[in-house]
């Protein structure tokens, strides 16, 4: 197995910082409304889903360290900071930050300067539906935040031996590990790997794929082996 020296992770760590900071845009408000809601169109930031083609994944996917190395089950959430932190400094916090950026229609609160997501529609990429939300303390759970990288599969792939600072960056990577999907989609991947768990909607597959190497790969991350398998036999079939 290829070992990560301790500086490549600190110099790692200063460019993802780096481009957290200057990854998300603030979105173009429109007037508002007579109710005093704020409609918002797109930040106009890309998707994770839409970033990388199948061809350079698959040259990515074969630089990727494989290991089935075990790591003791010792994950906990609170190892990557505060869920949903404001990272990249912006005002917002990270899923409302997603949340615009992959809704449309997007309704947001008064006086939260166009921060807090009210309502917006999603065109889910992992079953293909239109899904309408509408915020609440259930209903905001109809869409949820996606980490491609599951937190604790990163946990087992070399986030364990990370700094809480590159931990909490890696949980709000809107760039690259983050997007608005269907909620009992996203509780039924859970923190499973490409090799158990692949997007109902086939149509989103290649993307999907394309994403999780290009998370695996800025994040100097290793893959287990089956999921490698996996990777490879979904982006030989990507046009």
């Amino acid at each position: 197995m290829r070992r990560r020296t301790k500086q490549q992770l600190v110099t790692a760590a200063a460019l993802f910082a780096a481009a957290a900071v200057g990854a998300i845009a603030a979105p173009y408000v429109h007037p508002t409304t007579a109710t005093g809601e704020v409609r918002s169109t797109s930040t106009g930031q890309p998707s994770p889903s839409s970033t990388v083609s199948a061809a350079e994944a698959l040259r990515d996917l074969r630089g990727l360290e494989i290991s089935d190395a075990y790591v003791p089950a010792d994950y906990d959430r609170n190892a990557f900071g505060q869920a949903w932190a404001d990272t990249d400094r912006n005002g917002c916090d990270t899923r409302n930050d997603v949340l615009r950026r992959d809704l449309t229609a997007v309704v947001t609160k008064p006086g939260t300067h166009g921060c807090v997501v009210l309502s917006g529609t999603l065109h889910d990429p992992y079953t293909g539906r239109t899904i309408v939300f509408e915020r609440g303390n259930t209903s905001s759970l109809a869409v949820q935040i996606d980490h491609r990288v599951p937190l604790s599969y990163a946990w087992r792939h070399g986030a364990a031996s990370w700094t809480a600072a590159q931990r909490e960056l890696f949980a709000n990577d809107q760039a690259t590990n983050l997007v608005a999907v269907d909620g009992p989609a996203n509780e039924e991947k859970s923190d499973s790997g490409p090799a158990e768990w692949m997007p109902a909607n086939t149509g989103d597959a290649c993307s999907y794929a394309a994403s999780f190497v290009t998370v695996a790969t800025k994040w100097q991350l290793s893959i287990a082996t089956d999921d490698e398998h996996a990777l490879a036999r979904t982006l030989t079939t990507c046009s």
